[in-house]
Formats: C-alpha cells, structure tokens, sequence
C-alpha cells in the first residue's frame, strides 16, 4: 500500500457528509483496538508496504493479536496470533471464507472465476471440487513426478556447469525458471526456459501479471474514486496485461483443441479441464474464461510460492552452516553415491523436512496469507466484526508469537524433530498456506517441489558465499508483493560434492583409519590407512575375503555366479582357477594384442580426423567405447562402437547396468524391508535391466558363463576407461610432466608411426605417471565392499562376521605416513620406488589385493599402457579455446567405478613429424 496524498483528498468533501454519519452511529459498537486513523483515509498514511507484514507485528505488539485498521472507508482486521488465527480459520471459519472483490484481482480472475479469489458460494464449492479432484489430487502430483525430477535434473546440470567454471549461481532467478517451468509443463505441456521471443514474452508477461494485481487501487478502498486509477494510469496498465494474459492463455487453449497438438501437452491441466467442459460433468458450464481463471491461480501460485520457500530457506542454511551441514549428511548418507534425490526419498529425510518447516515459520511465502471478507456479523474475544470487514492473517507474524514458539526469532528447524506440528492447515502455530475452507488445494504439489528442490540442491553441491562476503552481510530485505521475495537476489557460490570416498576419508581424520559405522541394521567397517589395509588384505584375509549379497550385484551376477561378487567359497575358487588359468593367463592377454592395437589405432585415426578439422576430442566418451569395444571383441568377438540400432541399444544397456548395480537398494541395508524396493520401482527397473542383459547372452546356455561375462564387460570397460580419463586429466592440468612424458615415447617410437605393446616395458616415465595417476584416481576408490566371515580382531577391536568392509584405496593413495606431498601429482616419486599396483604394496592398491585382487589386472593395465602412450606420442594437447587450467574440475560422478562428472574434453593437435611423414 502507499500513503494517499493529502491534497488530493482534500478535494472531496463530499465523501465527509457520507462518512460522519455513519461513523457517529458505529460510535457504540465495540470494536477490536487497533491505531487511530485521520478523517477518510483512515490507518491508509501508516502503512509502511516495504515491509508490510513486520509493521503490522510491530502495531500487534501494542494493540494486541486482534486489531482494527480503516482503509479508506474499508473495516480492516489484522490477526497476529497462533489462538486468534484459530478463531478465524477454524471456530468462525465460514463467517470469514469470503473474498474482497479488489480490483486488479477482479479483472485478473475474469471477475472471480476462478477457485482462489471467487468470493464464498455455490459456485466457489464446485471449483474448489474441480482442483481437488482432478488437478491436485494425490494422483496427479504423483503422475507429474517425472516432469519435476526431469526439470530439477536440469538444474543441477546447470547449476555444475556454474560451479565448474567458478561462477556464482543466482539462485533467486534459478528457482523461478525451474518452478514456473515445472508449472508450464504440467498446466501447459509447454517450456519457457529457452532464449526465444515466446519465452521472452511468458515472463514478461508473468512478472507484469504479479506487479498489477498486488499494486494500489484506489477504488479498492474508496468505492466512488474509480475515476482516480483511470488518471493515474492504473487501469489502462491493468487492462493491458489482462488482454496480453488473456490472448496467451486463448494461444494455448487453441493449441490444445489441435488434434495433432505434440505429445506434451495431452493430459496436462489444459487438456484437463477442456475435457471437463466438454463431458459436462460439473454442475458448473465450464467455458473459456473459467480455464483462463484457474489457469492464473495455477502459473501464480505455483511459481511465485515454491521458488520463494527454496530461497529463502537456502538464506537460512547459508546463515547457519552448521544446519546445512547436518541437512546434508542426512540427505547425502541415504542417498550414498546414486547421483541424485528421488521423490521416494524425501519421506526418509526428517530432518530436511525440519529445516523447511522452520524456513516457512520465518519466511511464510504469502506472509499475510490471500485476504479474506467476512460474510456475517461475527463476536471474537467479545468485538463485534461486521460483514465486509477485510481480513488480513498475518501468518508472519503468528509464526513469530511467543505464545507458540521458544526463541522465535531464531532459526532452529530441531523444534520440529519431536514434534506433530504440521503446515498442512491444523496446527495454527504453522499457516504459510492458510487453513480451513480457504487453504490452498495445491499445497502437495507445492512442498513436494520444495522438498525434491532442496534435497538435490543440497545433495549435489557444497555452497558458500561469494569471496569477500560475510554472513552479516546477507540482507533480508523483502520485495513487497503478495508473494514475498528477497529484495536483492540470492547468489551463492556452488561447489560440486565430492564423493563417498572423499567423506569417508575426511571422517577418518577424525576417527581413525579404522573406523565403524553402521548402515542400516548392516555394520560396518572403514579401512583407510596402507598399514589397516595390510592387517585386512594380508594378514587376515581369510577373515575379510567373502562378499557381502548385496540385492543389486546379487541379481546381475546369476546370484553369486561369477567371480568378482562371488561369496568365498569352494566355487569360487574354482571359478577363480577357471579366471586365471583360461581367461586372464599370459597367454591369453597376449593372444589379444592384435585386438587391443587394432582398436588403437581406430581411435588414433579418429582423433586425427577431429584434429584436421579442429574439434574437440571427447575422451570421457571416446575412451569408453574404446575399452569396451576391446573386451566385446576380446569376449564376444563383437563390435559395438557403430551408429546403428544393435549398438545403441548395447549402450543403452551398459550404463543402465552400471546404474543399476550402483543403486541403492533398502533392503541391502534393512533386510525385512524388500518390500519397500518394489514399492519404489528399484526393484522393477533391475528386473528389466537383467532381462535385457539375458537376452544379449540368449546363446549361451550356462548362467555360469553369463555372470562372468557381467564381470568382464562391466570390470574391462568401466575401469580402464576411467584410468586413462583421469591420467589425462592430471597431464593437462601439469604441462611439464605431460612434456617430460612425450619426449621420453617420441624419442624411443621416432617416427614409426605407433607404439606397439613391446616398446611400454621401455617407457619408465610413462608407468610412473600411470601410477600416480591410480594412486590419486583409483577407478574403484572403495574397492569392492568384502564381508567378514569370522570373528577377528585387528588393533585391538574385535570385528564379528557379517560385518560390511569398505577398503578406501583413495584415501590410502592420501595417507600422509606412507606418500610426501599425497594431494600432488608427482610421477617422479615411483622413478626409483619397486611399489607397484599388483596388490602387494599396500600403499597402492587401486585393484584391490589378497584373495579378492582384480584377477584381469594384467590385461587391464596393458590396455591403459597401450592407449595411453600412443595418446602422447600422437598427439600435442591443448584445452578448448578459452579455457584455462584452473577451469579444469575433478568433479566425480558417484559410482562404483567413478569417472569424471565432466566429460573431459580436449583439442588434439597431431604431432609435427606425421605432418612430415
């Protein structure tokens, strides 16, 4: 609201011989306390609209939680407390469920056709009846679950990109692109995220929408002055944006009524409600206008509500880092390394429902909720309110009363841990969406976002505030409106979580490097340290060399068929012997050269062809279809690196399986709970994904042989690839090493064109980087989990069977007491060292060791030498134009095997002598 000018109302003496009277009469009444006005205008010149809801808590203070204001010739009552909320939402609910027909809300609602602004009728009844059953029923919240996780996938991408590059991510403007595209999808079955006109012209139109219907009208407060926002221009404002709305929602009903509209947009909100109208089944004739008034109630809730409670909840965690930090161990521990938050797991995450449950208590997204009007004469606490009366529920402010809440200033989301108090519209303490009659219908919709929003943000990324800013300096001024904003944007600085192995080594600083947890009603037990990993994969092998039935691997492995995920025991030794003798011997590895330099060679050409034409190489992506086109041919006698539909399809398949395996399933960690794994879908996606793996295997007879296949295509791919990913990486980011490096192969090849498999054992500085590059980037960081068979003791502590054992071989690749310097990249450090990855030197064991090693180590490390070495001698490297090293990120993507989050991406330039040649 905005203070009158005097002047002009001075002009009106007219309105004193209407007005006196009436106020004279009213003189007996009793009336709530509420500050003393002026002549006509009333409390209008004491509102402070910058921040409108604080000023009426701090009038509350004074004259109490029910209080009378004049607006104009308008009664006014303001409810400040969690008990007289109750009065008014609950005890005298219908007296008050009425609407005020203000004028920009009118106009914008067709004359209140629509659910959220309609005044208390019949007609009201049956639109609250249409939302609830059809639009925001539980049903279809959950069938517009892919659009939202589609959506916040998005921005998570986009978000990384920002984090990658080290530019700060303006979260404000991210979370209303993300909520009012997620809105458009669903009403719409349309996007207006991109850089194009119609998009341009959505949100131009969407942010003029919000300004007009919570700006001043004088007509709202003096009925007879209507002329005066035709002078001020008000009204042709408002009409503007009205027909600008009207014609887009008429372009999209009309898109709509096409049969050949796209796919997206059948069975959205439109779609909907034209099918509604057309069967005739609502007492109500549905016809365009009445869409159009639903459809605004939808894009303006919807959007503004949503992106309001993120950011300001985000401003909170960002005030109190020790409240982010616990959100994200909880989100992040149940979570484990899937990549991401589903919606099936917000029900599992308390303590994030706490912290946006708090974020609404102080930051209310409508702060004095929709206005409502009283429909009868009413007693509250012995005042009279008459009919007319607008009503204004400071939720704001009731979540800020004393009476309900300890220290309510301060942001403390444990107070909701042991507590029943919900938002939902039963516990008035709580009314960011209202209560009773009147509350907001597409409150599970809303906070379903929320919840999927913030836990991914939360998940993904570490944040912290732009350099040189303190948390004093984060401001909480509101843009005024009826939703409230931060006045000045949020931004922040993402930074992209860092894995399991990253956590598990940070928490071994602190409790040693042997370490207990307990995952689930599943203990388990953490070696982080060269000298624990001696006592696990030496000295106590036997003890530690089962594995764990975990429901994912147990599946894709027939039930413990192959070699790899195979309990101990008399098979698998057997299984072993069959690994080592036949399918990973000397001669066997060696027998499979001419395919590994073939393959090579493909890939050089390749390369050589995007160097001529001076495009970016791809290595995250070439160097997977590199390797596992290599074990197809090694293991199948198979290509699957073409374009067409078999090739596709195997793809498609192989990260579907990586994915699947690496997924997190209940009951691995609450056996009596398989049911849960069903329930959620996990359980259906990895029973189609091991019956699409079976029909690649159709000719073979033997699932014996099938799960050793899973062991050699998943094993053989992931983790060479990976390998020479990271390698790389390391060699960009230290120029001198990569140099020392291709002088050493380019001065033994000279100008024969490639190196073959002879000439590695002749390149010591090659191994060397190779090694350091697994020591710092071990392709499975946590190896793969082992279980105890029997009891022992190690250190001191007993350790009882069953017990879940993660080796962190990044960690022990960190271990202060066995590498100087370990967070460098130093290939010199193994030029006169005899350690080696085979498994007997404990401080680097990235293919794990004892019993359980990678028994195709051999062939995995002739491949990595292979590719590697013909990768520099071939190739000068360089980064993309206009990147420089720092931008370089050594994100993870969370797996068994971690790759780069990023792909890497790099120019080739072939190297001047094959120019010569």
């Amino acid at each position: 609201m905005v203070i009158i000018p005097l002047l002009f109302l001075l002009l009106l003496p007219v309105f004193l011989l209407f007005f006196v009277p009436k106020w004279r009469k009213s003189k007996g009444i009793r009336h709530p306390p509420g500050p003393p006005g002026l002549p006509f205008i009333g409390n209008l010149h004491q509102l402070d609209n910058s921040d409108l809801q604080r000023y009426l808590w701090q009038l509350s203070k004074k004259y109490g939680p029910i209080m009378s204001l004049r607006l104009g010739f308008v009664p006014a009552l303001v409810i400040s407390s969690a008990k007289m909320a109750k009065e008014v939402l609950k005890t005298h609910d219908l007296a008050f469920c009425s609407r005020p027909a203000l004028f920009g809300q009118q106009k914008l609602s067709h004359n209140g056709l629509d659910v959220a602004l309609s005044p208390y009728n019949d007609y009201w009844r049956e639109m609250r009846k249409i939302c609830t059953l059809h639009l925001f029923s539980s049903r279809r919240v959950q069938s517009a679950r892919p659009i939202r996780e589609d959506e916040v996938s998005r921005m998570i991408q986009n978000i990384s990109q920002l984090a990658n590059s080290g530019r700060l991510t303006n979260l404000s403007e991210t979370l209303m692109t993300l909520t009012s595209t997620i809105i458009c999808r669903v009403a719409f079955g349309r996007r207006y995220d991109g850089e194009g006109h119609e998009s341009r012209r959505f949100h131009k139109l969407l942010h003029e929408c919000e300004a007009v219907m919570a700006s001043f009208y004088v007509s709202d407060y003096f009925p007879l002055m209507g002329w005066f926002d035709k002078l001020t221009g008000m009204c042709a404002r408002l009409e503007k944006n009205f027909e600008g709305m009207d014609l887009f929602y008429q372009e999209l009903i009309d898109e709509h009524l096409n049969p050949n509209r796209p796919e997206s947009m059948k069975d959205d909100f439109i779609e909907i409600l034209l099918q509604l109208e057309k069967d005739g089944l609502s007492s109500i004739h549905l016809t365009s206008n009445h869409i159009k008034a639903l459809l605004m109630n939808i894009l303006l809730g919807g959007t503004d509500t949503s992106a309001s409670a993120v950011v300001w909840t985000m401003m909170e965690l960002v005030k109190h880092p020790a409240v982010m930090k616990k959100a994200q161990e909880e989100v992040r521990k149940l979570i484990g390394n899937r990549g991401k938050v589903d919606e099936d797991d917000l029900q599992n995450l308390p303590y994030l429902t706490a912290v946006i449950k708090e974020g609404l208590r102080l930051h209310p997204p409508a702060p004095l909720l929709v206005p409502r009007e009283t429909i009868d004469r009413c007693v509250i606490e012995g005042y009279e309110i008459k009919p007319k009366t607008l009503v204004y529920v400071n939720a704001w402010a009731v979540g800020r009363d004393p009476e309900s809440w300890e220290n309510p200033e301060e942001y403390v989301p444990e107070r909701f841990l042991d507590s029943s108090i919900d938002f939902k519209g039963q516990d008035f303490q709580l009314i960011p969406f209202g209560a009773g009659r009147r509350g907001c219908p597409g409150v599970l919709i809303g906070i379903t976002t929320v919840k999927l929003v913030l836990s991914n943000l939360l998940y993904s990324f570490d944040w912290e505030l732009p350099d040189g800013m303190k948390i004093e300096d984060i401001d909480e001024a509101p843009m005024p409106g009826i939703t409230v904003h931060k006045k000045n944007a949020l931004c922040l600085l993402a930074r992209v979580y860092r894995c399991h192995e990253r956590y598990l080594w940070q928490l071994s600083k602190k409790y040693g490097p042997i370490m207990s947890l307990r995952l689930g009603f599943v203990p388990t037990l953490v070696i982080s340290s060269a000298k624990l990993a001696k006592e696990v994969l030496k000295t106590n092998d036997l003890a530690f060399c089962s594995r764990p039935a975990l429901l994912g691997q147990q599946k894709l492995s027939y039930n413990g068929l192959d070699v790899a995920l195979s309990p101990y025991n008399d098979y698998w030794r057997e299984m072993r012997k069959i690994c080592t003798l036949h399918l990973f011997s000397s001669r066997r590895v060696q027998s499979a050269r001419p395919i590994r330099q073939d393959e090579v060679s493909r890939m050089i050409q390749n390369i050589s062809q995007l160097s001529n034409s001076r495009k970016v190489t791809n290595l995250s992506e070439t160097l997977m279809i590199l390797t596992s086109t290599i074990v197809f041919r090694v293991a199948f006698g198979k290509r699957y690196d073409e374009e067409g539909h078999e090739s596709r399809r195997f793809h498609k398949l192989l990260h579907e399986c990586q994915a699947v395996m690496a997924s997190f399933y209940v009951s691995d960690h609450f056996p009596l709970m398989g049911w849960f794994d069903k329930l959620t879908g996990s359980f259906a996606r990895l029973e189609k994904n091991f019956e699409d793996m079976d029909l690649i295997d159709c000719y073979l007879t033997s699932n014996h042989i099938k799960a050793l296949l899973m062991n050699i295509l998943l094993g053989g791919t992931d983790t060479s690839a990976s390998s020479v990913v990271w390698t790389m990486m390391e060699l960009v980011k230290h120029p001198i090493v990569m140099k020392k490096a291709q002088e050493e192969v380019r001065k033994l090849i000279g100008n024969r064109g490639k190196v073959d498999e002879d000439d590695v054992r002749n390149l010591p500085y090659l191994k060397a980087l190779i090694m350091e590059g697994l020591r710092l980037h071990p392709p499975v960081p946590l190896l793969v989990p082992r279980e105890t068979i029997d009891r022992c003791v190690i250190e001191g502590y007993e350790i009882k069977p069953k017990t879940l054992v993660y080796v962190n071989a990044w960690a022990i690749g960190r271990d202060p007491e066995s590498w100087e310097n370990p967070e460098e990249y130093v290939p010199e450090r193994f030029l006169n060292s005899i350690i080696d990855f085979k498994g007997k030197d404990f401080q680097l064991i990235p293919f794990g060791g004892g019993r359980r090693g990678c028994p195709g180590i051999v062939m995995g490390t002739t491949t990595v030498e292979l590719v590697l070495s013909n990768l520099l001698y071939s190739f000068d490297w360089e980064l993309p134009d206009g990147m420089k090293i720092e931008d370089i990120d050594a994100a993870p993507m969370p797996g068994i095997t971690v790759h780069k989050k990023n792909a890497l991406c790099l120019l080739a330039r072939v190297h001047k002598f094959h120019e010569v040649e």
